[in-house]
């Protein structure tokens, strides 16, 4: 997960600024030199550098065409005995409706196609990524995360539950055109400690008369539903 341009608020006032009905762990506390008992100074969690796991993910975007193109050759690249390492991928497709007949409007049908146009995203490290790209892929580059001005980096913590709703319940998630930095403002930075997003860090806020989570994804700001009811903790930066 990388971290948003902005330093996250000091705990002397977040108190007053956290969002009503979530449960956050020693919020009555957190004017206090202590939380839950616990040095803060102790309960800050050293951040690592995604892009050198080799379990981390990155992406790049590709028009609706190319990315299926593209995902037809990885399948067959991973199903090749003689290609090794494999190269992991994920591209999400939803069922789009539409009419069989525009003109009259008659009769609907399905089409399957990439749920966020053209998003891809590959396995490895940044490094590894990058040399596969240049051997098969030369024209395609990793999307780079404007904050670390590097290519985007997500762990596979983050992925992993990420990919599991996409699959299962795809309208949980929103993609949103508003830098992820903008939601600091007036919001505390909560970490979730409980549930399948254990571990994403981002603000709850009020979306569609409903409070999502607005997180961080490798550059993107993106809004979950269903984790406002899990237990939090206010994010403490280095």
């Amino acid at each position: 997960m990388t971290q948003d341009c902005l330093d996250s608020p000091s705990t002397a006032d977040v108190s007053k600024r956290l969002p009503k009905g979530i449960h956050v762990i020693g919020a009555e506390k957190l004017s206090a030199s202590k939380v839950e008992g616990i040095p803060q100074r102790e309960r800050i969690r050293k951040k690592t550098d995604p892009s050198k796991q080799p379990t981390s993910w990155s992406y790049l975007f590709l028009q609706h065409m190319a990315a299926r193109t593209f995902q037809k050759w990885l399948e067959e690249y991973n199903a090749d005995k003689k290609k090794f390492p494999k190269q992991p991928f994920f591209i999400h497709q939803t069922y789009r409706y539409t009419y069989k007949d525009k003109e009259n409007q008659h009769g609907v049908k399905k089409i399957l196609e990439p749920s966020v146009s053209g998003l891809v995203f590959l396995q490895g490290t940044v490094k590894d990524i990058q040399k596969f790209l240049a051997v098969y892929f030369p024209q395609y580059h990793l999307v780079k995360d404007r904050c670390q001005k590097r290519p985007a980096s997500i762990q596979d913590t983050i992925m992993q539950p990420f990919m599991n709703v996409m699959k299962t319940h795809p309208e949980q998630v929103t993609f949103l055109r508003d830098a992820f930095e903008t939601f600091a403002k007036d919001h505390v930075k909560l970490r979730v400690i409980t549930g399948p997003f254990k571990d994403y860090e981002g603000y709850i806020i009020r979306i569609d008369r409903d409070r999502q989570l607005v997180f961080d994804f490798g550059g993107y700001a993106v809004a979950i539903r269903g984790v406002h009811k899990e237990d939090f903790e206010v994010v403490e930066e280095q």
